[in-house]
């Protein structure tokens, strides 16, 4: 195994560090979402707590027990099969009723506001490529992507209305790009980022790749439906 230092090592456990924290953001904001519907709400949260829990715990699981993610790896087409499945799982999720009601009344600004992370990961990548960690075709374009998606975020929610409401042709373009880059990040995962690991042995994060992209991914999926619901809503009340 290719020995990259201390920086390459540092950066493999800040990941593994900050990935909890955004879990526990991310659980923060369901919990207060849930909140309106009482103590079925409060149950609610509960129970996203521990499914949020042993999915984290997992994903850590197999980035640094080696045996598992080296299972994991061995096995072909594992990897995007375990990816596409957790985002299918929260996707059938979100066509649940209570789910939608309980999106669909969270602000839009708190909401763009969680994708805040996606500045503190892509920093990170480009942390990795400049530490030897990552390979320039990979860290680099999926780092600035990250922090352009933050970015263009901070510019969307500048241009808020004085009723508190979001452009919605910009969010729609916005959310569009945002889950646009983060498919052509799997795209270079698979193409450029491993094989340049394989062949270094080097491990593969499952904590970014199976817990934090399919959050990322499901809620850009979530936004959309929000949008259409809201531009259905929109259509079938219009006067006249």
């Amino acid at each position: 195994m290719v020995d990259f230092g201390p920086a390459a090592n540092l950066l493999v456990w800040t990941l593994g560090v900050t990935v909890p924290f955004f879990a526990l953001d991310l659980w923060r904001r369901i919990a207060e979402a849930a909140r309106v519907h009482g103590e079925r709400g409060r149950q609610a949260a509960a129970g996203a707590g521990v499914v949020l829990g042993l999915w984290l715990a997992a994903s850590l699981l197999a980035t640094f027990v080696p045996a598992i993610g080296a299972t994991i790896v061995s096995v072909r087409g594992l990897q995007p099969a375990l990816l596409a499945g957790i985002v299918a799982a929260l996707t059938w999720a979100g066509f649940n009723a209570a789910f939608r009601r309980t999106f669909d009344g969270v602000p839009l600004e708190s909401l763009l506001s969680f994708f805040y992370w996606r500045a503190v990961f892509g920093a990170l990548l480009l942390t990795g490529y400049a530490a030897g960690r990552l390979p320039q075709g990979f860290g680099v374009p999926a780092g600035l992507g990250d922090i352009a998606v933050t970015l263009l975020a901070v510019v969307l929610l500048a241009f808020k209305r004085p009723s508190g409401d979001l452009p919605r042709g910009a969010l729609s373009l916005w959310n569009a790009l945002g889950l646009l880059d983060l498919l052509v990040v799997l795209f270079l995962g698979i193409t450029v980022l491993r094989p340049w690991a394989a062949e270094r042995g080097l491990v593969t994060n499952f904590s970014l790749q199976l817990f934090a992209v399919p959050v990322f991914i499901t809620l850009h999926i979530y936004l959309f439906g929000r949008l259409w619901r809201e531009r259905r809503g929109a259509t079938i009340y219009a006067p006249g």
